[in-house]
Order: C-alpha cells, then structure tokens, then sequence
C-alpha cells in the first residue's frame, strides 16, 4: 500500500513538474511574439503613414510558419474609417514592410 502511495505521489509530481515547465516555456514564446507585434505595429504604423499620409488602427495578427518565412501579417483599417481595410506584411529579421495595402479610394488620392 505504501509503495503505491510512493508511486502515485512520484507520478503526480512529475506531472506536476511537466505541467510547470511548459507554462513557463509558453509564457516566455508568447512574450517573444509579442515583442515581434508590437515592432511590427510600430514600423507599419510609420510606413502607412509616410507612403500614404494615412494612421491605421491594427486588429488582428499571423505569423507566416516560421519554415516558409519570418513574417507576420497585420490586417486592421484606417483610423476613423473602419470600413476601409488595410493589410502589411512585416519580415521580422529586418523589420520592414515587405507588403502593404490599402483600398483603391486611398491609393488614386495619393
């Protein structure tokens, strides 16, 4: 009875011990892409804003598998205008915007 009690106690301890150590790696990636957002954000914040004198609002975020390329999508509108749509691509190596979009009215304007 004692041995299984030993046992038992050993299982749920390494369990415990897996459980803890994939929270904390978890913990530390999530905090990594967060990073890579934010410059993100920040470096299409400015493109948008220089190629097309126009401030953005971000909504939404995806990263490219990491084996095809080091790039992540940001979609979102521009300010004040949710209807109109826009969409960059950023390689988060060099923190440039390989793509950006922008609806067609904002582009003949410019």
């Amino acid at each position: 009875m004692l041995k299984m009690q030993s046992y038992r106690f050993r299982h749920y301890l390494c369990l415990l011990l897996m459980i803890l150590s994939l929270t904390i790696i978890c913990g530390c990636m999530s905090s990594e892409k967060k990073e890579i957002i934010q410059k993100a954000e920040e470096v299409s914040l400015a493109y948008f804003k220089e190629t097309y004198g126009i401030d953005v609002v971000f909504t939404d975020h995806k990263f490219i598998p990491a084996d095809l390329s080091h790039t992540v999508s940001l979609t979102g509108y521009v300010q004040g205008h949710k209807d109109q749509e826009i969409f960059a691509m950023v390689d988060y190596d060099t923190y440039t915007v390989k793509t950006g979009s922008v609806p067609d009215e904002i582009k003949s304007s410019k």
